[in-house]
């Protein structure tokens, strides 16, 4: 008996010595199955609190790497990193890709992981998957942090209104053309700033332009849906981190204040799309006061 306690004492000593990743790419992958759909993610600490992170169109959690580089020392949090359906090594199946298909994603992960107090970081598409989340499990959510989200905000005169309709739909059109894995190229070079590292748009290239056509279509198609765009506020403690080169509009602080009552805001003059792998310290800094402000 005194032999097995001291074999089973020294397991739980060698697990508690194995080094960390060094990285994302090293930690090892999960999945939640929700009939045929497999939600791939990856996890790391403990904590009855999750920091978990959404990439946005055509990415996956590898997008991630300066986060979890930053926050995988902490105590008493969990990190949860997803690839939503459609995309990275998560199930694509012939479906609607809805937000709250995306957002029930979301959920089956967390159940899995028993986490029933988060912390949603979503970039671009991610931000809207994440409010939607917010709508559905507001009991769930301590906290957001959009890394420069994706809005449809209709303006107020009718005939701006209907012009900026026609916008979206013309924008959301073009990853339902044929060659949309050329659509993909060529919008990667959008999100760059004028500093932008290569690595970043090297790495946005090895991933968006292989969304599958039917991801990317139905995506953008439900994205747009005015049912989505109610103007509700989601009144937990919202952290907004954007950028000028997504050709903000002038008043864009005060509308995020209108959806976000408890708002922290950060608009950045030249920085590229990819904020949280351009700027990971300023970000890191910012999402940490984030994470301190509602710590349980």
């Amino acid at each position: 008996m005194h032999r097995l306690i001291l074999i089973l004492l020294m397991g739980v000593l060698f697990a508690s010595c194995q080094p960390r990743p060094q990285s994302l790419s090293q930690v090892k992958s999960r999945y939640a199955t929700d009939d045929d759909l497999r939600i791939h993610y990856k996890t790391v600490g403990r904590g009855s609190q999750a920091l978990v992170f959404v990439h946005g169109l055509g990415c996956d959690l590898h997008t991630w790497e300066s986060q979890y580089a930053a926050f995988a020392q902490q105590r008493g949090l969990k990190l949860i990193f997803i690839d939503l359906p459609g995309f990275g090594l998560s199930s694509k199946p012939a479906a609607d890709y809805t937000l709250s298909f995306f957002a029930e994603a979301i959920e089956e992960v967390l159940d899995q992981e028993h986490v029933r107090h988060a912390i949603l970081v979503g970039h671009s598409l991610g931000t809207p998957v994440c409010r939607q989340y917010c709508f559905e499990h507001p009991r769930q959510v301590d906290a957001l942090c959009d890394v420069d989200g994706v809005y449809v905000l209709m303006p107020a005169d009718t005939a701006a209104a209907v012009q900026y309709q026609q916008a979206m739909q013309a924008f959301a059109s073009g990853f339902c053309q044929p060659d949309v894995q050329s659509y993909f190229t060529g919008f990667v070079s959008s999100l760059a700033g004028p500093h932008t590292p290569q690595h970043i748009t090297s790495y946005a290239l090895s991933t968006m332009p292989h969304t599958p056509g039917y991801v990317a279509c139905s995506t953008m198609r439900n994205l747009i849906d005015l049912r989505h765009w109610t103007g509700a506020p989601i009144t937990v403690p919202t952290l907004v981190v954007c950028t000028q080169n997504s050709g903000l509009e002038p008043d864009n602080q005060a509308r995020m204040q209108a959806l976000y009552p408890s708002l922290t805001y950060i608009q950045l003059s030249t920085c590229g799309h990819f904020i949280h792998m351009e700027q990971p310290q300023l970000f890191n800094q910012a999402l940490s006061q984030l994470v301190s402000s509602v710590r349980r």
